[in-house]
């Protein structure tokens, strides 16, 4: 009795023992695996892209959160080479077509033909009969069709606006397009590839103010819109955004090209954030408060990313010189699901995915954007109670549908 008593006394000292390794071990192991997760996830987070997301007719990415956007615009940029290529556009998701565009001259005058008198792609395409039969859905589905007009040569705008002549004959020109091809408006993109001075803001204020009163005067509903580049709206003398907030229906901030082909090291297209004090989304946001009315600024986000041939792996690793190319989305979702090699990570700062793989011993990065961070860049625009968010380009995604899907749930909120 006694040694079964001393046996089973042992043999529970040692059970409990035992035991109380195990809890330890099991504490141990749980600590260990929550400081790694929360560490790694705190610079980034690895996820994988190899199969194209499968996405259902009730596909929501963060359904709480984006049907917040309730009230915004959706404007779509389509330029006549997605036209030409016949992409597949859904108006009854978007609230404004814009179709990009046609170029305007120093004197004003619309350019529809070259030297030769032959038409020019842009307006063979916007005459054609698929851009046409696009004008006519829209119509069905409230959709308003815009045109832009272009010119991003300084001196070529300096001359237009500063000119009285040419002023008028340009806001002529322009209200005819509109009324003739029954339009909803206009949307003007002059962009100055440096900084200029008091005289080209004051000239510009004019032109916009009267080019409004013509459309407004024809068409009481008619839209004027504006394109200003990211970091322009903060550090350009080109653009008094004050005056232009009040003169336009709506400011187009490019809320993309923050890195570009060009740029000496690889980086983001579209960052929400970035380090130290380099430009991103929050800062052009930010710089606009107290200046414009914010329901009335359209944040642009991209369909599109860059790829450049870069000296490491390392992010924000310098890039060989002329290396850098567009990589539309259908380029980047084809280069997932061909190739097993890639490296994808997110950055959380900027909220952007990156790709690095190696191609005939030559490191390659790609900065895009994609489902997910745009359904973050537009949790972002609602956050600071801007009108709305725009998309360049249409047609950029190729057949892959999940950006509209992303678009038809924020669309089919309202």
């Amino acid at each position: 009795m006694l040694h079964r008593f001393q046996h089973e006394k042992g043999w529970f000292f040692q059970f409990r023992k035992e035991i109380l390794r195990y809890i330890f071990l099991s504490i141990t192991a749980v600590l260990f695996a929550v400081i790694f997760f929360t560490a790694n996830s705190y610079s980034k987070e690895i996820f994988d892209e190899k199969t194209p997301i499968v996405i259902t007719d009730d596909f929501s990415i963060s359904t709480s959160e984006l049907n917040k956007v309730n009230n915004q615009l959706i404007v779509g940029f389509l330029p006549s080479w997605s036209v030409a290529q016949n992409a597949k556009i859904y108006p009854e998701y978007l609230d404004q077509i814009i179709y990009f565009g046609l170029g305007i001259s120093d004197t004003g005058e619309l350019m529809k033909f070259n030297k030769e008198h032959t038409a020019l792609v842009e307006w063979t395409y916007f005459l054609s009969e698929s851009f046409s039969k696009l004008k006519a859905e829209a119509k069905k589905t409230d959709t308003n069709v815009l045109i832009a007009i272009k010119n991003f040569d300084n001196e070529s705008i300096d001359t237009l606006i500063s000119s009285e002549s040419n002023r008028k004959r340009a806001i002529r020109n322009i209200t005819a397009l509109v009324n003739e091809y029954q339009l909803d408006g206009v949307n003007i993109d002059f962009e100055y590839f440096t900084q200029t001075d008091f005289p080209t803001m004051k000239y510009y204020n004019l032109f916009l103010t009267y080019l409004s009163l013509e459309l407004k005067k024809q068409n009481p509903h008619a839209i004027l819109s504006v394109d200003i580049n990211a970091s322009a709206v903060y550090r350009d003398n080109a653009y008094d955004i004050v005056k232009i907030g009040d003169v336009v229906d709506h400011i187009i901030v490019m809320g993309y090209d923050y890195h570009v082909p060009s740029s000496s090291y690889a980086g983001p297209v579209s960052p929400i954030n970035a380090p130290g004090d380099k430009p991103n989304l929050t800062k052009t946001v930010t710089s606009l408060k107290g200046r414009i009315d914010p329901k009335k600024v359209i944040l642009a986000l991209p369909l599109y990313g860059y790829e450049w041939q870069t000296f490491t792996k390392d992010e924000g690793s310098s890039v060989i010189p002329q290396t850098g190319a567009l990589a539309s989305y259908k380029r980047v979702r084809e280069l997932i699901t061909a190739r097993e090699d890639l490296s994808i990570s997110y950055d959380k700062l900027s909220q952007s995915p990156r790709i690095v793989y190696t191609q005939n011993g030559l490191i390659k990065q790609i900065y895009y954007d994609d489902e997910k961070s745009l359904a973050t860049k537009f949790q972002f625009i609602t956050e600071h109670e801007l009108g709305g968010m725009g998309l360049w380009a249409l047609g950029y995604e190729g057949n892959y549908i999940e950006p509209w899907k992303l678009i038809k749930d924020i669309r089919t909120t309202k």
